[in-house]
């Protein structure tokens, strides 16, 4: 009798132990959930790691060009491989005896980084192209254009005091909504350098807020990462330049001091490239390669036809792609002076600068050039939501017709080369 209580002992000891288990298991799990800013990265990474597509990593093949030119052949010269899948097709020139590419070295350096683990592990362009080219992206483009949405969604909260719920509904709208998702899954130089502006501003405000912008390594990773989209990109470069403005406007005189040596800094892989290729750290790749398409020569035919482009009936019309950041703009003027002054002066430069140049940004899906300022319009939608609540219904109907289109974009590819036509319909019998 003893013996059986003592095993009945055991057996009810072992499957309290079990079920004790188990409840540390789900509470866990419960406070993973709970954690908000993990959840939303999860989510977005995943989503975008589901829908990267193998057409993306054949047709943008100049991006794994450079990839593969750095961590294989230790340079940024590109066609060095045997692949026919890397040869060059376009926006490169010849330089010194160098193929080199018409494009900032950033966005090669980013995806060389995953690409370096993956090709120690066996996983090459030789071997599984597709399978790389994939992981590639995912491991660079997505997980930057996912960090950066949930930096925008603490920023909006914690820094600029939206509603949670303002804060999660424009964070989504910009990142499923808008065709941000597409360029997610494109390790693009866009979608990178966006990213890496959103880290900066985060740095800022944050500093701004917990440190009475009086952190100097704070300012020093903002200016940083401020250096690197330029170093990625130099589509927001008048973006940075507001933001540049900005910061010795409205932060202490030594802070800001800290913030232009991270930027030099921050420079610094970009004047190498420059002045190792080219000759001088001042001469960039479209100089040297005489690529004058992204030079700003103003005329008032030049902005009619380009404001039409993106705004009016024309097959990128911001309004086909990504309608419910069109009310966006106005939701600008609903923040407070100083963020509304920031945004509003970022996103007119930098229309300015799209409608004086030559170039509407060729193969695209969407308008590609006005990228960057999606994340700088989600304060705008979040004003809205928080501020005008009759518009609430509207801008829900055109995020999901907005999410249907760069879902398609997004799972079909962002390659399409007559932006004259709205490529949701080519796309969707593809």
């Amino acid at each position: 009798m003893g013996i059986r209580c003592r095993s009945l002992t055991v057996t009810v000891r072992k499957r309290l132990s079990i079920i004790g288990a188990q409840v540390a298991v789900i509470q866990s799990l419960r406070r993973f959930l709970n954690n908000r800013s993990l959840t939303l990265f999860l989510f977005f990474w995943i989503v975008y790691g589901v829908t990267t597509n193998v057409r993306n990593g054949r047709e943008y093949n100049l991006q794994q060009m450079g990839v593969d030119a750095i961590v294989v052949h230790h340079t940024f010269a590109v066609g060095l491989s045997p692949l026919p899948i890397l040869q060059p097709r376009g926006d490169v020139f010849s330089y010194g005896g160098r193929i080199l590419a018409a494009k900032q070295p950033g966005q090669f350096f980013w995806g060389a980084i995953p690409y370096f683990l993956l090709h120690a592990a066996g996983i090459t362009y030789e071997k599984h192209y597709d399978l790389s080219a994939s992981l590639v992206t995912w491991f660079s483009a997505g997980l930057f254009a996912a960090v950066a949405l949930v930096l925008l969604d603490r920023m909006m909260g914690r820094f600029w005091g939206f509603s949670s719920r303002a804060c999660l509904l424009a964070t989504l709208a910009t990142g499923f909504a808008s065709y941000w998702f597409a360029y997610a899954g494109v390790a693009h130089h866009d979608v990178l350098a966006a990213s890496l502006l959103v880290g900066g501003l985060y740095a800022i405000e944050g500093n701004r807020v917990h440190f009475q912008s009086r952190n100097p390594g704070l300012a020093f990773r903002a200016g940083t990462l401020l250096g690197l989209v330029i170093f990625t990109s130099m589509l927001p470069a008048l973006i940075v330049a507001v933001v540049g403005v900005y910061v010795l406007a409205t932060l202490p005189f030594r802070t800001a001091l800290w913030c232009g040596g991270g930027f030099l800094v921050g420079l610094l892989p970009l004047f190498a490239y420059d002045g190792y290729y080219f000759g001088s750290p001042f001469v960039p790749a479209n100089v040297a390669g005489n690529f004058s398409d992204t030079f700003w020569s103003p005329g008032w035919g030049l902005a009619a036809n380009h404001l039409n482009a993106y705004f009016g009936t024309s097959g990128i019309s911001l309004w086909k792609y990504a309608p419910a950041e069109v009310p966006a703009f106005g939701g600008l003027f609903l923040l407070p002076r100083r963020l509304r002054y920031l945004l509003v002066a970022a996103v007119t430069v930098h229309l300015v600068y799209l409608i004086g140049i030559s170039t509407l940004g060729g193969c695209q899906y969407g308008p590609r050039y006005l990228l960057p300022l999606l994340p700088l319009l989600a304060p705008g939608l979040a004003g809205l939501f928080d501020f005008r609540p009759v518009a609430r219904p509207w801008i829900g109907v055109l995020a999901v017709y907005g999410f249907f289109v760069s879902a398609v974009g997004a799972l079909e590819g962002t390659m399409y080369c007559t932006p004259a036509k709205f490529a949701l319909w080519p796309e969707m019998a593809a």
